[in-house]
């Protein structure tokens, strides 16, 4: 799996647009090692995203 593809897979994971296939081609992903530290990758960069545009996180709030 390129790694192009992985975020195209999270991406529609994350919006819920998986087919059976695509979610088959995700979860075989899981068990690789390396996919599974770009799978990390990827979320962490999401949900770094996610707590910049709130203002309201625990880092933020002073």
């Amino acid at each position: 799996m390129k790694p192009n593809r992985s975020e195209y897979l999270i991406g529609k994971l994350l919006s819920n647009e998986l087919s059976i296939d695509e979610l088959n081609e995700f979860l075989e992903g899981l068990g690789s090692h390396e996919m599974t530290e770009e799978y990390s990758s990827i979320f962490e960069h999401y949900f770094n995203q996610l707590l910049a545009q709130n203002p309201n996180t625990k880092d933020n709030a002073s």
